[in-house]
């Protein structure tokens, strides 16, 4: 007698895995204003330009990019970015 055969109750993997502390970037472009809130949560944020820039932190208080490096990840909640005349952030999401 043969073996009945039953369709797999296990699934592959997918393709890509999502690895890494942040796996999606939002781009903020000068004379913009960003609330990074519910989906848009920001877990980080790195800086491409200084001038005219605000970062308000998930807990409270803000911190003027100025006071930042260039291209250096700060693992700083974000709740908000403002950008004036110039300035480009970019916020990190999980």
């Amino acid at each position: 007698m043969a073996t009945p055969t039953y369709p797999s109750t296990h699934r592959s993997q997918p393709a890509y895995k999502s690895t890494g502390d942040y796996n999606r970037i939002t781009k903020v472009d000068s004379s913009t204003t960003f609330h990074a809130t519910g989906s848009n949560a920001g877990a980080g944020f790195i800086v491409e330009v200084v001038t005219n820039v605000v970062i308000h932190a998930a807990g409270g208080g803000t911190l003027p990019a100025s006071a930042m490096l260039v291209d250096t990840v700060y693992p700083i909640g974000v709740k908000k970015v403002v950008i004036g005349s110039s300035g480009i952030v970019h916020v990190l999401h999980r």
